[in-house]
């Protein structure tokens, strides 16, 4: 079974109000369960925008249940996020981006990857 965003938010949360049905189904179905990476995308967006920790967030939810797809690269993001003050998708261009030149004109990751700078090039 895929498990959307809204259900992991309700198991993480200390508070929600589809917190029990989350429980009930994640007892009862624990093994069949799965997610995409997409679903940590998205929970690394709303745990940003409450100022959660985003990297405790991703972490916990991907050892709930099976995540297909690149995690690794979700996780790095959140720590980009919480050790750099990142925005989200800041971080997450800056881990695909994999150390090649990122064309920007955007100064964030120029501390970390090289930036090709859109506010400097003339006609080429």
């Amino acid at each position: 079974m895929y498990a959307e965003t809204d259900f992991l938010l309700a198991l993480i949360k200390d508070e929600d109000w589809l917190g029990d049905a989350a429980e009930a189904v994640y007892n009862n179905h624990q093994d069949e369960l799965w997610t995409s990476r997409f679903t940590l995308i998205e929970l690394l967006m709303v745990a940003y925008r409450e100022g959660r920790d985003t990297e405790r967030v991703i972490t916990n939810a991907a050892s709930l249940l099976d995540v297909r797809g690149d995690v690794d690269t979700v996780v790095a993001a959140a720590t980009y996020v919480e050790d750099h003050g990142f925005t989200p998708f800041d971080a997450l261009h800056l881990v695909e981006s994999d150390g090649d030149t990122i064309v920007s004109s955007d100064e964030t990751c120029e501390s970390f990857a090289p930036r090709l700078d859109l506010k400097t090039v003339r006609d080429e």
